[in-house]
């Protein structure tokens, strides 16, 4: 039986981007209907964008700029309502795939009884993180991450899912690129927009382990993400940095059931490595 498949394809600030990812994959046979979302863009992107409407495609304008996880709900529940999606595709617009890893994916997602799934994420040399862990980090990993040299002292040891290892069991998914079947969507109320950006997907992750849910990777498959260029058009280094560590906090204080000293520690560590960060980022 054929899955309904939408896409939501979030723009901030970021047309061409997001216009480019649309025409790309709107002739995938395959995607049933596509949500093309302007998180309130004060650039003009609304009106650019909405010469990609047609049977396919519906553009949307936010009622505000909430973030990634608002942002995404407002295209997911949409979908949902209005054409009665089995399968939603978060992509964020830099990314690139073939309707190949798109149909493999919601086949894995069938074959491995999980509830989401995705492919290994390819990513430019200059990214930081070219490889992901299978689970998510302890309280007491993110808090040395937060520091310039603890990190560095004591290097992450995890398990990586790594490319050409077949479908990888993990406990969460970038979210750059996701396949999520859509009543597991909304049972379990979508992204938690109190979040603006970052740690989306570790919250996701911790909302299926409570609820007995799965989520797989197939690094038999791969898509490609050209990291971080739609934030980096709307958010300076810092900035982006600072935000990182404010979703860190509220992550690991809202679901990662730390101790009272475990959150006193993870403060102190974030504004030592804000305060750090200030200091080199003027001196660069």
């Amino acid at each position: 039986m054929k899955k309904n498949i939408g896409v939501i394809i979030l723009n901030y600030n970021d047309s061409e981007t997001t216009r480019k990812l649309c025409e790309t994959i709107r002739v995938y046979d395959s995607i049933d209907h596509i949500a093309v979302v302007d998180n309130r863009s004060p650039d003009g992107s609304f009106a650019a964008l909405q010469r990609l409407s047609d049977e396919k495609v519906d553009v949307l304008q936010s009622d505000k700029n909430g973030g990634y996880s608002y942002g995404n709900n407002f295209g997911a529940f949409y979908l949902m309502d209005h054409y009665h999606m089995d399968i939603l595709l978060i992509a964020n617009p830099d990314v690139e795939f073939t309707e190949t890893f798109l149909i493999q994916v919601v086949r894995d997602m069938e074959k491995y009884q999980v509830q989401a799934a995705s492919g290994y994420m390819k990513m430019p040399p200059h990214a930081i993180y070219p490889i992901m862990n299978k689970k998510i980090n302890s309280c007491a990993r993110e808090t040395l991450e937060c520091t310039l040299l603890l990190k560095k002292l004591f290097p992450f040891r995890g398990e990586f899912v790594r490319l050409g290892a077949g479908v990888q069991y993990v406990q969460w998914l970038p979210g750059s690129l996701f396949a999520i079947d859509a009543h597991v969507y909304r049972s379990l109320g979508g992204l938690d927009d109190r979040v603006f950006l970052f740690y989306e997907e570790q919250i996701l992750g911790k909302k299926f382990l409570k609820a007995g849910y799965r989520m797989a990777v197939d690094t038999d498959i791969s898509y490609f993400h050209n990291h971080s260029v739609s934030i980096r058009k709307s958010m300076k280094r810092y900035e982006a940095v600072k935000r990182l560590f404010l979703s860190k906090y509220f992550f690991y204080t809202e679901y990662g059931e730390i101790s009272m000293t475990e959150k006193l520690l993870l403060r102190v560590a974030i504004a030592y490595g804000l305060f750090m960060r200030k200091w080199l980022y003027r001196l660069l």
